[in-house]
């Protein structure tokens, strides 16, 4: 029986190419989105297209276990949506600003379910280091999985721009950052964010060891003892369609590790 990569992967072959351009990949179960023919930006399930498919956009959601209920969400990067219809669906009290400059992945929106743009639900197409450098907006979650076709773009990976993510978060406002690549290159950046955010990180690496999540905190809150996070991961997994406990898991031996080293 054909795993979910090797189908699609043989829907890539045949293929024609987009110059470049963002294209889809459709099969029985699930549509992808690609900016070539290496790697899927994005994966849906067409019978269920509000769950998250890929196991990195839930580790992203690990942000539930250290606020549940957060007011305002900044998201860099659309892609194929995952995330945002995720926390549209399942967090109602959410205002929601997704920042995506570009606007082919933008008009492929209603081919991934994405929701219309409404009072608590904005795509904007813009440059999201630019946005948040200049925005008078502050929030309590900001995702950052911003992605072209070269990798994460560097204006994304600057102190400057790790800066000014620090500046527009609440207090207590939480960073997640999908790292996808070099662990090494991960590893600068996660110095240059533990710095600007006064200690406040950890880096967890994903079990396919193919994406690392940065989870930073303007604030204590990534501090919370193992048994008081252990409850709360049991306790959102009633309500939410994603696999907490193992996120907090992961998240609790990174923290551990980090204690080690220092």
């Amino acid at each position: 029986m054909q795993t979910i990569k090797e189908s699609l992967s043989a829907l890539k072959e045949r293929f024609d190419g987009t110059k470049g351009e963002p294209f889809v990949i459709e099969s029985n179960k699930f549509k992808a989105l690609y900016f070539d023919h290496e790697s899927t930006q994005s994966l849906m399930d067409i019978r269920a297209p509000m769950r998250l498919v890929v196991s990195y956009t839930e580790t992203m959601m690990g942000f539930l276990l250290f606020n549940s209920n957060p007011k305002s969400i900044a998201m860099v990067g659309l892609g194929g949506g995952s995330l945002a219809k995720y926390c549209h669906h399942h967090l109602p009290d959410s205002a929601i600003v997704i920042l995506e400059n570009n606007p082919k992945i933008i008009a492929l929106r209603d081919q991934f379910h994405i929701p219309k743009n409404d009072a608590r639900f904005e795509v904007r197409e813009c440059d999201g280091a630019q946005y948040l450098k200049n925005t008078d907006k502050t929030f309590d979650v900001l995702l950052i999985d911003g992605f072209n076709k070269s990798g994460q773009p560097s204006q994304l990976c600057s102190d400057d721009f790790y800066a000014s993510c620090f500046a527009c978060l609440n207090p207590d406002g939480l960073m997640m950052i999908n790292f996808s690549g070099s662990a090494g290159l991960s590893q600068i950046y996660q110095d240059r964010i533990h710095r600007i955010f006064n200690q406040s990180s950890v880096l967890v690496t994903e079990d396919d060891r193919m994406n690392q999540i940065l989870f930073a905190c303007k604030g204590t809150l990534l501090s919370a003892s193992a048994e008081i996070l252990l409850k709360r991961s049991i306790e959102l997994s009633i309500s939410h369609e994603v696999h907490l406990p193992r996120t907090f898991q992961n998240f609790l031996i990174q923290r551990k590790n980090d204690l080690i080293q220092i």
